[in-house]
Formats: structure tokens, C-alpha cells, sequence
């Protein structure tokens, strides 16, 4: 596959910025893929996991929500936070789970319902990229 430029920036850092292969991002109406090449897009992306394809390797990121653009000559999204797996800390992940459930069994309503979801997705989605960290490795380590 021919490589392309892709930026991943936040309020905070870049957070990733380099050539890759293909990305999959999630957006509002399902996961997108690109490839280089691909038309011009614009596009909402939504709390999820990006997969970036580099060569051989797989790269997994926790993002928040944003936009996708896709031009001639990079991709570029712009999302409000994005963690690569080996920055997620999985007992910080665990206790905002067991906070966020707590929260929800109170039964809240208003922005306090919303806040306690959302911090329940969130850990659900660094979960899940840690879990693909570790089957990558666990993968690596019994291939050699």
C-alpha cells in the first residue's frame, strides 16, 4: 500500500504525525477507512478506537470526539483527546470505570447522567485498546 501523511492533533499535542498505510477511525455513522488516494472528506468522528496501519505494524489510539479531514496531500483529525495504548494506564482506567458505575447505580439525571456516561465510555474504549495492546504482544511474543 502506498503511504500518506497523517496528523492526530488534540487541544494538548500532537499526538501522532507521520506516514501510514491505512486509518480507521469512528465516525457518526460508522467506522471509516483510508487509504492513500482517498477522496476529499470531511467528517465527525465520535469516541471510539483509531487503528492506524503502519507497514506491519498495528498502532491503537483511545480518541475523544472531532473531525476528519481528508485532502490531496495528508489527513489530518482533530479530535479532543487521543491516548496511544502504551500511554493508558490501566488501574487509572479501572477506577474511573468503578466511578463512573457508581455513579450511574445513584441513578443521576441532567449533565450528571451525561458526565457519569461519558466517563463510562471512555473506559470502555481504553480498555479495549489496551486489550488489543496486549493481543498484539501476546501475538508477537508467540510468533518468534
Amino acid at each position: 500500500m502506498k503511504p500518506f501523511f497523517l496528523e492526530i492533533i488534540t487541544p494538548e499535542k500532537i499526538a501522532y504525525s507521520g506516514e501510514v498505510e491505512m486509518v480507521v477511525a469512528p465516525s457518526a455513522l460508522g467506522a471509516i477507512g483510508i487509504l492513500h488516494g482517498h477522496v476529499p472528506l470531511l467528517a465527525r468522528l465520535i469516541e471510539g478506537e483509531l487503528k492506524i496501519t503502519k507497514g506491519t505494524e498495528e498502532i491503537f489510539f483511545a480518541i475523544g470526539g472531532g473531525f476528519i479531514e481528508v485532502d490531496s496531500k495528508k489527513v489530518t483529525i482533530l479530535v479532543t483527546s487521543a491516548y496511544h495504548a502504551d500511554e493508558i494506564n490501566e488501574q487509572e482506567v479501572l477506577k474511573a470505570r468503578q466511578r463512573a458505575e457508581e455513579a450511574l447505580a445513584a441513578k443521576p439525571s441532567g449533565i450528571n447522567l451525561i458526565k457519569a456516561q461519558s466517563l463510562f465510555r471512555e473506559s470502555l474504549i481504553a480498555m479495549k485498546v489496551l486489550q488489543r495492546k496486549r493481543k498484539k504482544s501476546s501475538f508477537s511474543a508467540s510468533s518468534q
